[in-house]
């Protein structure tokens, strides 16, 4: 039959890339999609937390595509042969596409239902065609295993429809129970219909459920349990589609794909924009970056040969009237030429709609410039630091006036509410400072990095690093001291290495022994290797905070990081 149907669809976490098999293209005839359609979505979902891409050239890490995961229905070989999963994969590949984000398809495999199959299974079992869901539930999760082990950040899409659908409620609830698939957390379905043997939907809070009154399977007017089963058999045999209450409109399936692509996150680094180089054009001219960066050419570009692009920020957070937005700070460099400029642009976050632009600057001397880890969303307020030239400044020097700017989005545009110099504070000189578990000097642990700047009056230029922090050196400041970002910008060490001669703040430094390190800190010494002393100081108000003296073969100190524990083992970010 094509009764029973129900659509379902689930994201997960991210497997290898590779080419998903060939669909038909032939309009599918969604007249005949019968009955309940399933649809759930598990996604990860990324942190809110500020990206900013490097200045010089980076080799960016491919992200794996989205898979789409399809189950057939009842009287279909494969979700290759299923109109309803074709259409829903058609509206969601498009959807993604238009995210800047890639999307595969893979099919599961399991066994074909006729819908006498499913009439007798019924009727002489007390199984039915439970042991032919499960074994779709297997496939499914041999299909998650096998990517999530060879990318554990893959991200699934699972649609199901009629059988396929039941297969994804058992999916779900078995995996509810057992806790033994990936990303079972992570789970934000809709579900059109409601499972026949069990109350639906599960994970209730997750879960969107809509069913057709009078649908045999799934829908109202039927008594509870198997009391109307016969009489729900009888009604699913005499399902006559297009017109009947147990018939679905392609609507639903194009509103399964919608749902879906909703749930995959807009790849801000890798999409087409589109940019008029802070106005050099008049009109916008589509730029499409790949890892951050990108080219444009054609025509529209004024003259130039080309417009070599690079994005410096991406911020995230909420402007009253928008909600949810994402904005992105653009390098514009037209070519040829010896100048750059830089465009600031608001998406919204859901499906990288733009929403608007912060106003090119009116200004008589040169383009001033943003300082990109200062960009940020903040109280609905669109901020960022920037740097104007004066009068006397030269291009080559660079501009010399630092001001606060604040934009707010009036209900049509985003217009400038604040410019405001700011006090430039005199430079400190750190190799004069004494580290503590807390940081050194103005220096504490806990600042971003643009307060970190302030503190000292010195840029901390952004640079490379590893999974979970980068070491990062002041412009100007000390040789031999880095201080220490995680990825969130937060600085969460002090690290002090050859050929500083910085101190601690009882006096251990590079060259100290270790009968000195170990009289200083006396009882809040561990000594968990013969390479490294920890020091852990006993107050409260310490908690969470070490210093890590690496030793060398003299047995005197070589290095220490001081700062949070979980920061400060003496190696590289990145590092073994």
């Amino acid at each position: 039959m094509h009764g029973a149907e129900r659509h379902g669809v689930l994201e997960e976490s991210e497997g290898p890339a590779r080419d998903g098999p060939t669909v038909r293209t032939e309009p599918p005839d969604m007249k005949r999609a019968c009955l309940r359609i399933a649809l759930a979505a598990t996604l990860v979902v990324p942190s809110t937390a500020s990206v900013s891409l490097p200045s010089t050239p980076a080799v960016a890490a491919t992200a794996c595509p989205v898979r789409f995961l399809g189950l057939h229905g009842l009287n279909e070989q494969s979700d290759l042969h299923s109109p309803p999963i074709n259409a829903t994969w058609k509206t969601f590949e498009s959807a993604v596409a238009a995210k800047g984000a890639r999307s595969k398809r893979d099919p599961v495999s399991f066994p074909e239902v006729t819908t006498q199959e499913f009439v007798d299974k019924t009727r002489k079992s007390r199984t039915g065609v439970e042991p032919d869901v499960n074994a779709g539930v297997h496939a499914v999760q041999r299909a998650m295993d096998q990517a999530v082990r060879m990318c554990p950040t893959t991200k699934f899409v699972l649609a199901g429809y009629s059988l396929g659908a039941w297969v994804i409620d058992k999916f779900l609830l078995t995996d509810s129970r057992s806790g033994t698939s990936p990303g079972r957390d992570r789970a934000w379905p809709v579900i059109l219909g409601r499972g026949l043997r069990t109350n639906y939907p599960p994970s209730a809070d997750r879960v969107q459920s809509l069913c057709n009154h009078r649908d045999p399977i799934c829908g109202t007017g039927y008594r509870a349990g198997t009391l109307d089963l016969t009489r729900r058999i009888a009604d699913t045999l005499n399902v006559k589609c297009p017109g009947s209450s147990h018939c679905y409109p392609s609507q639903s399936t194009t509103q399964g794909g919608q749902f879906l692509a909703s749930r995959v996150d807009v790849d801000w680094s890798n999409r087409t924009y589109r940019l008029t180089c802070d106005d050099i054009a008049s009109r916008a001219v589509p730029v499409t970056v790949r890892n951050g960066r990108g080219t444009a050419r054609g025509s529209g570009l004024e003259g130039y040969d080309r417009w070599e692009v690079q994005i410096q920020r991406i911020t995230r957070g909420t402007v009253p009237r928008l909600g949810d937005v994402t904005a992105v700070l653009f390098f514009c460099s037209p070519q040829p030429s010896n100048f750059a400029l830089q465009e600031l642009r608001v998406y919204r976050t859901a499906d990288g709609r733009e929403v608007g632009r912060t106003p090119t600057f009116q200004v008589d001397e040169l383009p001033p410039q943003y300082q990109p880890d200062t960009v940020r969303l903040s109280r609905g307020r669109l901020l960022a630091d920037v740097e104007f030239y004066g009068p006397g400044d030269r291009h080559a020097d660079g501009p010399s006036i630092l001001r606060h700017v604040t934009w707010r989005w009036d209900g049509r545009q985003f217009v400038k509410q604040s410019e405001i110099d700011a006090q430039t504070p005199d430079k400190v000189d750190l190799s004069t400072q004494r580290v503590t578990v807390n940081g050194i000097g103005p220096l504490q642990t806990g600042m971003t990095r643009a307060e970190a700047e302030r503190a000292i009056g010195a840029r901390i230029p952004d640079g490379p690093g590893g999974p979970h922090c980068k070491d990062l050196s002041v412009e100007g400041g000390p040789e031999g001291l880095l201080l220490r970002f995680s990825n969130d910008d937060r600085l969460v060490a002090t690290y002090v290495l050859a050929p500083s001669s910085i101190p601690t703040a009882s006096g251990i430094h590079r060259g100290s022994t270790r009968d000195e390190v170990l009289e200083t800190y006396a009882n809040e010494i561990e000594e968990p290797s013969t390479d490294d002393l920890v020091f852990t100081p006993s107050g409260s108000q310490f908690q969470g905070k070490v210093i890590t003296f690496a030793m060398d073969d003299n047995d005197t100190v070589d290095r220490f990081i001081a700062g949070d524990e979980d920061f400060t083992q003496p190696l590289p970010c990145g590092g073994d």
